[in-house]
C-alpha cells in the first residue's frame, strides 16, 4: 500500500504542477493568445485540483496538499462570481412587465440534423432566435420556420460565419454590421411594449492563432464601443458565439466598455462547447449579454443537436414602474 500511495502521489503531483502552472500563466491572458486559451479552463483546473488535494491529504502529503489548495483558491476566485446572483430591481411597487425569450444557437454549418434543430426551436418557442453558421444547406430549414417566425434576416456566407435572426415581431430597423471585415453581425431594432430594443447577433473568429485572436479581440472591442456610443437610444442585448469564456480578460473588457451584464451570472457555469455529455470537458463560449434595463428570469443551455455547440436561451423581462 505505501508503494501504491507513492506512485499515486507522484502522478497526482505531476498533475498539480501542470494545473498550478497553467492557473498562474492564465493571469497573463491579456498579453499572449496562448495564455488566453489557458484561461478558458479555470473550472477544469479547479475540479482536478480539488480532487488532488483530497488525495494528497489522504496520503498525508500536507505540503503538496497545501500547494494544490492554493491553486484551487486562485481558480475559484475567478469562477465563483458566476454563482452569485445578479441583483434585481426592487418590486415593492406596482410594475408593468414585458416578457420575452431569446435564444442563440451555433448550429454548425456541416450539421445534418436540420430536422432535429427545427423541431427543437419550435418546442422552445422563443420570440427571437439568432442562428449562427447558417450555410446554404441551412437556408431551407430556416425558411421552414416562417409560420412561427415570419420576420427573418438570413445573411448566408461561405465557411462558418453565416448568421440569421428569426423573430415573431417585425423589425423597425435591421442592418448588417462588420466589426471584422467580411464577418457579418446582425443589428436589429424591435419594439416591445413601447420599448425600443436593440438585438445584436455576432460571431467573431475563434482564437486559433495570434493573428485571429487579435481580430477577435478587435471585433469585440469595436462592438462594445458601438454599444457604448448608442447607449440610451435603445435597450440592448448581444448574443452569439463570442469564442471566449467569461474568464478571459477580453470578455471582461467587452462588458466594461459596453456597460452590459452577462446573463450567465448567478446561474453557475453552463458549458456550451464542446457539446459532450460530460460537464467536465465543456466551456461557456456562447453568450447572451444585456443592459440593466432587463431582468433575467431564467437562463438554460439546451441539448446536443448535432452541433459542436449547445443552444442557449434566456427569459427576459423589461420592468417599468406603474404610475397609475
Amino acid at each position: 500500500m505505501p508503494r501504491l500511495c507513492r506512485h499515486l502521489m507522484n502522478l497526482v503531483k505531476v498533475g498539480v504542477r501542470l494545473a498550478a502552472v497553467a492557473s498562474l500563466l492564465a493571469f497573463g491572458a491579456r498579453w499572449y493568445w496562448l495564455l488566453d486559451i489557458l484561461a478558458n479552463f479555470r473550472v477544469q483546473y479547479a475540479m482536478y485540483l480539488i480532487v488532488a488535494t483530497a488525495v494528497l491529504l489522504l496520503c498525508r502529503n500536507f505540503r503538496w496538499a497545501g500547494i494544490s489548495l492554493i491553486a484551487v483558491v486562485l481558480n475559484l476566485g475567478v469562477v465563483l462570481p458566476y454563482f452569485i446572483p445578479l441583483p434585481n430591481s426592487a418590486s415593492d411597487t406596482k410594475e408593468q412587465r414585458v416578457s420575452f425569450r431569446l435564444a442563440t444557437f451555433n448550429v454548425l454549418s456541416s450539421n445534418r440534423c436540420c430536422d432535429e434543430v427545427v423541431d427543437y426551436l419550435r418546442e422552445l418557442d422563443a420570440d427571437f432566435v439568432f442562428v449562427l453558421e447558417t450555410s446554404a444547406d441551412w437556408e431551407l430549414a430556416i425558411k421552414s420556420l416562417r409560420d412561427l417566425y415570419p420576420h427573418q434576416k438570413n445573411e448566408i456566407q461561405s465557411g462558418n460565419f453565416g448568421i440569421a435572426l428569426l423573430s415573431k415581431n417585425p423589425f423597425s430597423e435591421i442592418k448588417i454590421s462588420e466589426y471584422t471585415p467580411s464577418i457579418a453581425s446582425i443589428d436589429a431594432l424591435v419594439m416591445l411594449g413601447g420599448n425600443r430594443v436593440r438585438l445584436i447577433g455576432t460571431h467573431p473568429y475563434p482564437p486559433i492563432n495570434g493573428k485571429v485572436s487579435r481580430l477577435r479581440n478587435s471585433h469585440m472591442q469595436k462592438l462594445a464601443e458601438s454599444i457604448a456610443t448608442e447607449a440610451g437610444d435603445a435597450k440592448t442585448i448581444v448574443a452569439g458565439d463570442f469564442n471566449m469564456t467569461p474568464w478571459s480578460p477580453h470578455f471582461r473588457d467587452f462588458l466594461e466598455v459596453s456597460g452590459l451584464e452577462d446573463s450567465a451570472k448567478g446561474k453557475g457555469v453552463q458549458p456550451t462547447w464542446y457539446a459532450l455529455p460530460s460537464f467536465c470537458f465543456g466551456i461557456p463560449i456562447d453568450h447572451v449579454c444585456f443592459d440593466k434595463s432587463f431582468r433575467v428570469d431564467a437562463r438554460l443551455v439546451g441539448p446536443e443537436l448535432g452541433s459542436d455547440h449547445r443552444p442557449v436561451w434566456v427569459d427576459f423581462s423589461i420592468v417599468s414602474k406603474d404610475t397609475d
